[in-house]
């Protein structure tokens, strides 16, 4: 195989004669993106300034936040996301260090990823949403449950299986949907992402499961889920049913990276 260029374009050039454009793989330099899908719960400001390295700031009267929620600071330049420690009337502690000199007014949001929610009768909805000027690519998305009790391929962490289930859709720049798939066991999930481990209870822990699916790759999808927050997309799970009870945790996470400028 013999390989030239053609008008600026790699093109190889197979003994037969037919040709191809040339692909070389190479990773992008944007920074990487680890993300969970939130809840939103409200927002507010910061009233002073902070330094990098810091993990306090002063929240604006009437913040509602609580500890365990995890809070989002961000502006035109940067964003950071962390877990509420403490909350002293105006003063959050969260559990890392602030990232970026943020200055008092800026943006600040709060919102919980703790998907054991009730979403019999009003579904749930937990979303990774870019705010305007973010956009990313999703490459991956990352499924963590854990109980106290056994679970297997045909339970949904260790709960029955579902009836109305769990749907992950993606939501574009027009205000449409387009469900991915629906999971209503450990099992349903893996038919659409088969990379996973359980775990078995050893000594005083628990019972646990990661699962994870992966969009780009010619071996999978072949495109990551591009996310624009000027368009107001999103990546989002619907819960359906009553998961308030009888799991210890369960959340999802995203992988991918911020897009190239």
């Amino acid at each position: 195989m013999a390989l030239r260029s053609k008008d600026y374009i790699p093109v190889e050039e197979a003994e037969d004669g037919t040709t191809g454009v040339a692909v070389f793989v190479q990773d992008q330099t944007t920074p990487i993106l680890e993300v969970p899908f939130l809840a939103e719960r409200g927002t507010f400001t910061i009233t002073a300034d902070v330094s990098i390295g810091d993990r306090t700031f002063e929240a604006s009267p009437g913040h509602g936040t609580t500890v365990g929620e995890v809070i989002e600071l961000y502006n035109d330049l940067t964003f950071m996301q962390a877990r509420v420690l403490t909350v002293v009337t105006n003063t959050i502690g969260i559990d890392s260090p602030i990232n970026f000199a943020y200055t008092a007014g800026t943006n600040a949001l709060r919102s919980t990823d703790d998907m054991r929610v009730n979403g019999s009768v009003t579904p749930q909805v937990f979303s990774v949403k870019p705010q305007a000027g973010q956009a990313g690519d999703v490459n991956r998305i990352i499924l963590d449950i854990e109980s106290n009790t056994a679970m297997d391929f045909t339970t949904f962490g260790s709960l029955a299986a579902l009836v109305n289930g769990c749907v992950i859709r993606f939501k574009n720049k027009d205000g449409y949907f387009r469900n991915l798939w629906n999971w209503k066991t450990n099992g349903g999930f893996l038919n659409h992402g088969p990379e996973h481990g359980f775990q078995s209870k050893t000594g005083g822990g628990g019972f646990g499961l990661i699962a994870w699916s992966t969009f780009n790759g010619q071996e999978k999808r072949g495109v990551a889920i591009r996310l624009r927050g000027e368009f107001s997309e999103e990546l989002q799970i619907v819960i359906q049913d009553n998961l308030s009870t009888g799991l210890t945790k369960f959340r999802v996470l995203a992988q991918g990276s911020e897009l190239q400028v």
